[in-house]
């Protein structure tokens, strides 16, 4: 089983004294929607969720508290299939190759540069105000896990982060111990690489092709049950500034361009409705929730040219961009 990351948040802040439907209020979730095992909750209600966990807290690092309370086991059986694992490299790739068991409004991605090793952390979503909890959320939880697994320190050589620096430092000196940069082009993380040889505490290669299979097995029930629309949309989330055509997209997803369309028209949908959909959507989270430019932001949803974006918006929406931002 993979446990949800809201019921980890409605856990943690049980645990301090806040009940469940303050945690969950204004995002249209229950207690019992939880318990499904698919379940998942949309950007915008966990979101929601943040905003509400920083305001009944009043912690302005919580991201930072919860990432360091995060337990092995609440990531489920991916979490045992780290645990198993040989290495911290194993359990690093374990963890990569099946995200989709868990959830995340930042998505990692991972590369080897001379002695280092550099994680990328990119929104998925657009998070505005709420990207340094996240990325504090992260990068705390990696250190817990990876201590945990390997009984060795995390060693962080560096920070580089898109975001303002906190007024005090001292909540990142005490968690991170490494020098941060803020206002730099991306998030990424570099790491000293020789620990990914360190070998886990608890490896047992038996117990860890067991696990893998359950979370193989998982990860393609989670992916067969997604409608063909949901599974588009997620594909261009993961391409900003791409919008490929219909025939690319049918390559990319593995399935004949004639069998999309009618997979599509059995859902009453179609590819032009998909991306139109998918831009409208991210156009007004990058507009409500970023501060960047309308060509900035035409330019993630694919327009070569800022007026084109401007009179999609206005077609949208009936507004004008800088009346939607007031």
């Amino acid at each position: 089983m993979i446990t949800n990351k809201v019921s980890f948040y409605l856990s943690r802040m049980n645990a301090r004294g806040h009940l469940p439907e303050e945690t969950l209020r204004n995002t249209g979730l229950s207690v019992k929607q939880l318990s499904h095992y698919d379940f998942k909750a949309s950007p915008g209600q966990l979101r929601q969720i943040i905003r509400n966990m920083i305001r009944l807290t009043g912690d302005e690092h919580l991201g930072i508290t919860l990432g360091s309370e995060f337990k092995i086991s609440d990531l489920g059986v991916l979490g045992y299939a780290a645990l198993s694992s040989t290495n911290l490299a194993q359990a690093r790739e374990v963890i990569s190759k099946y995200h989709a068991l868990n959830e995340y409004l930042i998505v990692p991605s991972n590369y080897i540069y001379n002695d280092s090793w550099l994680i990328e952390l990119k929104e998925s979503h657009p998070l505005g105000e709420l990207l340094p909890f996240t990325v504090e959320e992260f990068i705390s939880r990696t250190i817990a896990l990876s201590t945990k697994l390997t009984n060795k320190p995390y060693p962080i050589l560096k920070m580089n982060l898109s975001y303002s620096a906190p007024q005090s430092m001292a909540a990142y000196d005490s968690a991170f111990g490494c020098p941060c940069f803020f206002n730099q082009p991306k998030n990424t993380i570099i790491v000293d690489k020789e620990c990914l040889s360190d070998p886990v505490i608890l490896a047992n290669e038996e117990v860890h092709q067991i696990c893998e299979r359950q979370c193989r097995k998982l990860a393609h029930e989670l992916e067969e049950k997604k409608p063909l629309s949901e599974k588009i949309n997620r594909t261009l989330l993961n391409m900003p500034g791409q919008f490929p055509t219909l025939v690319e997209m049918a390559e990319k997803l593995n399935i004949n361009a004639r069998a999309l369309r009618r997979q599509l028209a059995t859902e009453d949908s179609s590819y032009m409705q998909i991306t139109e959909r998918t831009r409208v959507d991210l156009a007004l989270q990058y507009l409500s929730q970023t501060t960047l430019s309308p060509k900035e932001i035409g330019f993630l949803l694919g327009y070569s040219d800022v007026s084109n974006f401007r009179r999609a918006f206005k077609n949208w929406t009936g507004k004008t961009i800088s009346e939607y931002r007031g």
